[in-house]
């Protein structure tokens, strides 16, 4: 895998997490800066892993894909949580 696709998948899907972290506006602001954070070290942990499989045939992507998939439950998690603020607010 070259270091365009290594770097698009790795960063794409963290800012979109961020983007939509910021858009649901939870009502706590720490818990922007720490999905912040938290993305961060991800994403530099991810690069890191990747940049290092990649001279391992056969290695490259499989941290990405987990990767993918553990934020996609973030992103679940993160918007069940803000649904759960949203209803206890209202009531």
């Amino acid at each position: 895998m070259d270091i365009k696709t290594i770097i698009l998948f790795a960063v794409l899907p963290c800012l979109s997490i961020i983007f939509l972290t910021w858009l649901i506006r939870f009502p706590k602001p720490w818990v922007f800066k720490a999905v912040l954070i938290f993305e961060i070290i991800l994403t530099v942990c991810t690069l890191v892993i990747e940049l290092d499989a990649r001279k391992t045939p056969g290695n490259s992507g499989w941290i990405i894909i987990f990767t993918g998939f553990f934020q996609f439950c973030f992103l679940l998690f993160l918007l069940m949580a803000r649904i759960q603020i949203w209803i206890e607010n209202k009531s």
